[in-house]
């Protein structure tokens, strides 16, 4: 399996595209939202965006049980835009015949994810940031802490998108995996909006947080 699903798994279904046009009209002018494309996964997200002036975005989580009866997987991130590029890092569950596989990744969307190769486990504290430095360079960050590891790297991306900033997950399959409770820390204020599908139980935000599950 690939380091993250949202590539593979970019074609929406009707849910999807709902959710994704809701998402631009609520946190876009309306000019934009228009031509936004939709990059809602087979199953879709769950999670928060916002506008921001930040050149950084970070949250963190602790790592949740996650299962599935055949391949499928969830993905937990941050990062920038929505469309035309998205400049992203996190963890992925893969699951295959049952067996759970954690990966850590970045992604400078419309380029293909690309694996850190660091080992990553379902408990673990862990934070992911994504900074903008300039003339389309990003620095895309993770750590963990459990296993005592951080991997950074600085790339250029020539379709940047910045103003709007992201937490989410995302359970894909089918039929998509089901994780227990994560939660996502140390995110901004109040100006963050919810986006999530009817079958996934999202919190409200507070104190900086927000519980996801599938």
């Amino acid at each position: 399996m690939s380091a993250h699903p949202v590539s593979k798994f970019r074609t929406a279904v009707t849910a999807g595209i709902i959710a994704a046009a809701a998402l631009a009209a609520a946190i876009l002018p309306g000019h934009a939202a228009a031509a936004v494309p939709v990059r809602y996964a087979q199953t879709g997200w769950a999670g928060y965006a916002w506008p921001t002036a930040s050149h950084t975005v970070t949250a963190s989580l602790r790592l949740p049980a996650a299962h599935a009866a055949s391949t499928a997987g969830a993905a937990f991130w941050v990062g920038f835009g929505i469309g035309p590029g998205i400049e992203q890092t996190g963890f992925t569950a893969n699951i295959t015949g049952g067996h759970l596989l954690w990966s850590s990744w970045y992604e400078l969307y419309p380029a293909p994810p690309v694996t850190f190769g660091r080992p990553a486990a379902t408990g673990d504290y862990v934070s992911m940031t994504v900074t903008y430095r300039s003339g389309g360079w990003y620095t895309l960050t993770l750590k963990d802490t459990t296993a005592h590891w951080t991997a950074s790297v600085t790339k250029h991306t020539s379709v940047s998108t910045l103003g709007i900033a992201e937490a989410t997950s995302e359970a894909y399959g089918p039929p998509p995996a089901h994780f227990s409770a994560a939660r996502f820390y140390n995110l901004p204020a109040a100006a963050a909006r919810p986006y999530t599908l009817p079958w996934a139980h999202l919190s409200p935000l507070t104190r900086h947080a927000f519980t996801v599950s599938w």
